[in-house]
């Protein structure tokens, strides 16, 4: 087997891994049912993983690197910061997370993840990096759109990083409850946008059409890309 087999089979086997835990929770996640689902058999899984927590910690890690490639690829880094921003929250609606690497009851995917990393030291190391690597978009854009007088923010931008990506999780959740109607989501989020970033009325509709835009011109032309 070449070294490209070995990347794609461990790529289908945490692929699997990543649809169950979307569908059935953490708990539920086993060896075997992941082998039978990527097609594969048990000893192989347990070659590359050895056990079901490694299995478990590599499937979470795999899910946050995919989908940070996938935002490089679909955001420009050369579009104005406001529209970057936009664009970042709207990857994680129910209508833009279909660009990212599961749709949108994915974030089923990271309910399970929060909750295991509370009772699991292992997994509880890896929410830092997942955090840190989620926050990079939206701190450059933000620093960049400082630097340019387009925005006012209260506090430091890592604190205004942490209070956009804490509002994204606490709708995201409320959202797939159904506490939240789907179509709300994203204004929602668009206002609390506009809010952080000191947006004047001009600036603040800006935003929104631009989210409008998003919304109702799927698939995005960056996906060809992806």
């Amino acid at each position: 087997m070449s070294a490209d087999d070995n990347v794609d089979r461990r790529a289908e086997i945490l692929d699997a891994a990543v649809r169950i835990v979307v569908e059935k929770g953490a708990n539920a996640l086993r060896m075997a049912d992941v082998a039978e689902a990527a097609g594969v058999s048990l000893g192989l899984i347990q070659h590359y993983f050895r056990h079901r927590d490694r299995l478990l910690v590599e499937a979470f890690r795999y899910e946050s690197e995919r989908i940070a490639s996938t935002w490089r690829v679909v955001v420009r880094s050369d579009e104005p910061p406001l529209e970057r921003l936009v664009e970042y929250i709207w990857l994680c609606t129910p209508a833009g997370s279909e660009s990212a690497a599961t749709a949108f009851p994915g974030w089923g995917f990271w309910m399970d993840f929060w909750s295991e990393a509370r009772r699991e030291p292992q997994l509880r190391a890896e929410v830092g990096p997942v955090y840190a690597s989620f926050s990079v978009p939206f701190v450059t854009a933000l620093a960049d759109g400082i630097s340019t007088g387009e925005f006012t923010i209260r506090g430091q931008v890592r604190d205004v990083a942490d209070r956009m990506i804490a509002t994204i999780d606490g709708t995201a959740l409320r959202t797939l409850l159904g506490e939240i109607d789907e179509a709300r989501m994203l204004p929602l989020l668009i206002d609390g946008l506009c809010a952080e970033l000191g947006l004047d009325q001009q600036q603040s509709e800006r935003a929104h059409t631009i989210a409008r835009e998003l919304s109702a011109n799927e698939p995005r032309r960056a996906l060809s890309r992806v």
